[in-house]
């Protein structure tokens, strides 16, 4: 799992600004390949940086914010593969109209990303402001994107380890969050309408408050856990809006029946990892277990030359 990591420095200079941009793209360190530009060209954007500072009036000040996406030696990852992580990292929506110049670098032992963001956005022309809630949710959204790849976890600088065994069973403050966004994403392309997404929601152990009074839907898992759906990611996926899109979609493609039976098979497929884990490792969080054995197969799939073909959300994910 990747690390985020903030690097805090004087940037007031503009000279600061074209060094840090000339170092992350030095060819000593990366590739073409392996370089973006999120609302900019990373070859120009120093120049791309600069016309948008100048054009609101503010090229004094900070400069950029400049952050690292670390993954530990024993993380089995190419380089190309980090590249895709970044891709989907600077998408997030804290990034909105902000610039970003990123580069993967190979010269280390462990693989890392390199990211300066603009402090003064495009759209806006407002200096750059993320507050401490904010910030988490970026390296949340990180840990979400690592997990889709089938990544170990990594725990600071160190590069110390867990498996995902034991990262499951030993983590409290985000693995249920993780459990439960499984499990909203999965009953999502199941549920046909709003009281089947919450009956099912029920039959996997959640509590959903979902009320047209209220902005967001909270979920409550058995162990009396909350958490709002604007928690999960990426968010716009699990606004109400969404949700009932999914469901009307839901009932234009599949009748009652069929939709009990995808109901049933999930419910089992928990069960079984319940019943048949001798380390209870998926006792609390069947569904993160059952991820981690789809992923080990595409995997070993990846490894016999056919390539990792991760599916994208849709009506048939389960």
């Amino acid at each position: 799992m990747a690390v985020i990591e903030f690097i805090n420095g004087k940037n007031n200079t503009l000279s600061a600004l074209k060094r840090v941009l000339k170092y992350i793209i030095n060819p000593a360190k990366t590739e073409e390949n392996l370089k973006g530009g999120h609302n900019c060209d990373v070859n120009t954007a120093y120049n791309d940086f600069f016309m948008i500072k100048e054009l609101n009036s503010k090229t004094k000040g900070r400069q950029y914010i400049h952050f690292t996406q670390s993954f530990a030696p024993y993380d089995k990852v190419t380089p190309e593969i980090v590249k895709q992580i970044a891709d989907e990292l600077v998408q997030i929506e804290a990034f909105k109209g902000f610039q970003i110049a990123y580069a993967v670098h190979i010269d280390k032992e462990h693989l890392h990303t390199h990211f300066i963001v603009n402090t003064v956005n495009e759209e806006t022309g407002l200096k750059w402001k993320q507050s401490a809630e904010e910030l988490q949710m970026m390296k949340d959204y990180s840990d979400e994107i690592c997990r889709k790849y089938g990544l170990i976890i990594t725990q600071g600088k160190s590069g110390s380890h867990v498996n995902r065994g034991e990262y499951r069973s030993k983590e409290k403050g985000h693995s249920w969050k993780y459990e439960l966004y499984l499990a909203v994403k999965k009953v999502k392309w199941i549920a046909r309408s709003k009281e089947e997404f919450i009956a099912n929601m029920n039959a996997l152990g959640y509590q959903v408050n979902w009320s047209d009074t209220r902005k967001y839907i909270t979920f409550t898992n058995g162990e009396g856990k909350k958490c709002r759906n604007r928690k999960l990611y990426p968010p716009e996926h699990f606004t109400k809006e969404a949700l009932l899109k999914a469901f009307e979609l839901n009932s234009q493609r599949m009748d009652a029946k069929l939709s009990r039976n995808k109901m049933e098979m999930l419910l089992s497929a928990v069960q079984l990892v319940k019943m048949d884990d001798p380390l209870d490792t998926g006792k609390n969080y069947p569904l993160s277990t059952l991820e981690g054995e789809a992923l080990k197969e595409k995997i070993e799939e990846s490894k016999k030359g056919k390539g990792l073909n991760w599916d994208k959300e849709s009506e048939n994910s389960m």
